[in-house]
């Protein structure tokens, strides 16, 4: 065999070599994860809630969905086209305005896990998304404040309240309410909680503390407890609201008291998708 001819038979395999490198590097540099950091996305959804939390290791979780399928918009921008799983749900509260985008969550992404309260509404949104959950055989844990949930290394979810799965006469203040902590740093999820209910974590969590809070119910002047945000001392307050909503969300008294106190206001419906990016020590936010 000539040299020519020998160099022709060498040529496909070595270019094969060549080809099955550089392949390994593109997935380890795109489908890898590397990024050491943990990152919050308040989802803009309109009027309701929803919010994405990026853990380092790749897992993922999401807190609510908004009351439609506009959830999944912020789903496709922030998690690469190649993942079609969330390893776990949290559904704060049963209002359609945070469970109704979850039966289009469900119908595109598989979904590990659910945690909710169980404290359900006659509505066709909570029995869907009951029904869809049931259906795909999805582990549903009932929430009961004092569980914790390590997700990643690093980094717990905490629920607060509820203390029963009882339903009380006002479901708002009912609301799953999460403590997501991350090194140094924390974000607190409140769902629609009211007074009564800030009141509770206020007496019985006298310690806790956040950098970030998702402003409870939109808003609401109800949600409003002075002694609740003292103690927590937060530094950024998210308000996840619809653009002229009906109900007049946010109220002014609720700015009025974040502006005075010094803490940062940021508004779905002025910014769309809030992020937040911290390594445990610095918190970085990205609008």
């Amino acid at each position: 065999m000539n040299p020519e001819d020998k160099a022709r038979n060498v040529f496909p395999f070595v270019s094969l070599v060549v080809l099955g490198i550089a392949f390994s590097m593109i997935w380890f540099y795109v489908f890898v994860p590397s990024d050491k950091n943990l990152k919050v996305v308040f989802c803009d959804v309109g009027q309701g809630d929803g919010a994405l939390i990026k853990f380092p290791d790749g897992k993922i979780a999401l807190v609510d969905a908004g009351p439609n399928r506009k959830i999944l918009e912020c789903l496709g921008k922030n998690i690469p086209f190649y993942r079609k799983k969330i390893d776990i749900v949290f559904l704060s509260h049963p209002d359609a305005d945070h469970v109704g985008g979850l039966s289009y969550v469900l119908a595109s992404y598989q979904v590990g896990r659910v945690v909710e309260s169980g404290i359900g509404r006659d509505t066709q949104a909570y029995k869907s998304f009951v029904d869809i959950v049931k259906g795909q055989k999805i582990t549903d844990t009932k929430a009961i404040g004092g569980a914790a949930f390590d997700i990643a290394s690093g980094a717990k979810i905490q629920i607060l309240l509820p203390r029963s799965t009882v339903a009380g006469p006002n479901l708002n203040n009912m609301s799953e309410i999460l403590l997501l902590g991350f090194g140094k740093e924390n974000f607190l999820f409140t769902g629609d909680m009211e007074k009564e209910e800030a009141g509770q974590v206020a007496s019985l969590y006298p310690d806790v503390r956040a950098d970030v809070i998702k402003i409870p119910h939109h808003g609401s002047k109800y949600s409003l407890d002075e002694k609740f945000y003292r103690q927590l001392q937060p530094k950024y307050a998210v308000i996840s609201v619809g653009a002229k909503n009906r109900y007049g969300h946010p109220h002014a008294e609720v700015l009025n008291f974040l502006g005075k106190s010094g803490i940062r206001i940021f508004r779905t419906d002025k910014s769309g998708d809030i992020s937040f990016e911290t390594d445990g020590q610095m918190l970085r936010e990205e609008n």
